[in-house]
């Protein structure tokens, strides 16, 4: 059978923010819109990296997500393939909702208010020493990143998926794999709209409760942090639109003046 090649690939290089989860969803597109066709081997890392001009570690994490959801495999030494149409690929819910890209941050902190507090409220009871340290280096890296918003925030999702990782529950893990560029996208947006004190401090408290074995406070804490998040980001939100609003009024002008 004679190989299957490819047309060279429509890409537009990147702007420095949010590098990683602009990398995923150029080569995401790349799949959707049938640019690349299943069977075919797509670019090299190092292809890809000279073509958006970004690291292969953004690159290799891109097409780690895109694996996760089945739209590509990995054959030792032999590159990357985008997969044939199966039933259990095109039939997952979430590939038309990346598709889309319309997911709205308070739907995702809805989401997570249901799931992280049950998911910490697991982890005080199953997390051992190995967890509680990958924890702990996850928050120090929070730390290191104060005065980078990009970085802290990708610092801020990874707490988030290694406490789901402490649950030992395959389920919760995939499902936080799957949707991790929806999350990449709505913690992105909160950062860069609130900051990062407050992140640095809900993740310290509830560490410190998961590490107390105090359940009740750890799931409490969870949702009092997701809870002002909301609260916080709708409050930025009319503050942004009260600013504009008086931006786009006219100098000068006078009650009753056209």
């Amino acid at each position: 059978m004679k190989p299957t090649t490819i047309e060279p690939v429509l890409l537009k290089r990147l702007s420095h923010r949010s590098i990683k989860d602009q990398v995923f969803s150029q080569l995401k597109n790349q799949i959707l819109q049938k640019v690349w066709m299943p069977g075919t081997k797509i670019p090299s890392e190092n292809a890809l990296a000279k073509e958006l001009g970004v690291s292969r570690v953004s690159i290799r994490e891109a097409i780690k997500m895109l694996s996760s959801l089945g739209l590509i495999y990995t054959v030792q030494g032999g590159g990357t393939y985008v997969t044939e149409y199966k039933s259990e690929v095109m039939l997952n819910p979430l590939i038309p909702m990346l598709a889309l890209d319309l997911t709205d941050v308070y739907d995702v902190l809805e989401y997570r208010r249901i799931v992280e507090c049950g998911t910490v409220a697991i982890v005080v009871d199953k997390a051992d020493a190995e967890d509680i340290e990958r924890l702990e280096t996850t928050y120090r890296n929070m730390k290191a990143h104060v005065n980078d918003r990009t970085m802290f925030a990708d610092a801020d999702l990874e707490f988030h998926l290694d406490l789901a990782k402490a649950t030992k529950n395959p389920i919760i893990i995939k499902i936080n794999d799957i949707i991790r560029s929806i999350l990449i996208n709505s913690m992105d947006n909160i950062v860069a709209s609130l900051g990062v004190e407050d992140g640095l401090n809900y993740h310290r408290w509830i560490l410190d409760a998961i590490e107390a074995k105090d359940r009740e406070k750890a799931k409490h804490l969870m949702e009092v942090h997701i809870d002002r998040t909301i609260a916080r980001l709708k409050a930025h939100e009319k503050s942004m639109r009260e600013i504009e609003s008086r931006g786009n009024e006219t100098p000068g002008a006078q009650p009753g003046q056209e």
